[in-house]
């Protein structure tokens, strides 16, 4: 009897390790041909200029652009494509052309278009190297490119009027830049300006890179909302400008006429010069407001 129990206690324990064994191995080949899942990437927000073009010369449109996409270029030319939403500017490619590949190479940017890009309407419209520079120029506001090669469907092109190289690379031209007349002041009074009309897109792509990297767009949202909801019914008063080696200082004074007289309210900006722009510096959100 008991030689019989043991029997079957090692029967059992043998069936056991065999289920075990042919268990783990399905789990084996299951995972196996399992393909892995890819990471979803992040989007990304950043602020971009582009080049666009009125009364002969370029003008630069910022635009805030949110995407998966990690190749910078393509990202530009296809908001090229799409044309300036400021309605007195002018495109220069038609939205009917289509990128065939984009790829940089030791710092030259090769852009293939479609046979639409040297068909396009502009080049009797526009002088050749507003077209041309409108690209090149947004292009190389990436640090990793200096010079860009445009290609239809895969080769080199003459330029319908002008005789530029084919052979070359373009390099940056900032002789074709309408010059504005702007000033600190006015530079902010668009900022305040923008966040009042709830564009906070436009004003958030006004600040210095150290704002934005400490502020994302919709903290500054939600924190600006608010601010700009406190100087509901005021207006500027008075205003002085500090020039120091590496910023400026702007105080203004805000008034608003009350049943008890005059409020005022006191409030100082920083602005600093930054790839050759001016820009706002946003103080620590603890800061911000009166």
């Amino acid at each position: 009897m008991k030689s019989f129990y043991r029997l079957y206690v090692f029967l059992l324990i043998i069936c056991i390790v065999i289920l075990f064994a042919v268990t783990f191995r399905q789990d084996i080949n299951i995972s196996d041909n399992v393909k892995p899942i890819p990471p979803v990437p992040e989007e990304i927000t950043s602020t971009i200029k582009l080049y666009f073009t009125s009364n002969g010369k370029l003008v630069k449109e910022n635009r805030l652009v949110t995407t998966k996409d990690m190749i910078f270029e393509k990202v530009i030319v296809e908001e090229l494509i799409k044309g300036p939403r400021n309605q007195t500017l002018i495109a220069t490619m038609p939205p009917s052309v289509r990128i065939l590949s984009i790829e940089t190479i030791e710092k030259i940017c090769y852009v293939n278009f479609s046979k639409e890009y040297i068909e396009n309407v502009k080049w009797d419209e526009l002088e050749d190297d507003i077209i041309i520079w409108s690209l090149v120029n947004s292009l190389t506001q990436l640090d990793y490119i200096q010079r860009v090669q445009i290609l239809v469907e895969g080769e080199k092109i003459d330029f319908p009027h002008l005789d530029f190289s084919r052979n070359q690379p373009f390099s940056r031209n900032d002789d074709l830049v309408a010059k504005s007349n702007v000033t600190h002041f006015s530079i902010l009074k668009d900022f305040l300006d923008s966040l009042k009309m709830e564009r906070y897109d436009k004003a958030y792509s006004m600040l210095d890179k150290g704002s934005t990297m400490r502020i994302g767009f919709q903290e500054f949202r939600e924190i600006m909302s608010v601010y700009i909801k406190e100087l509901r019914d005021y207006e500027i008063g008075l205003f002085n400008t500090q020039k120091f080696s590496d910023r400026v200082i702007i105080s203004i004074k805000y008034l608003k006429n009350d049943i008890d007289g005059q409020v005022q309210l006191y409030q100082e900006w920083k602005l600093i010069e930054e790839n050759g722009e001016i820009k706002i510096v946003l103080g620590d959100k603890e800061k911000i407001g009166f």
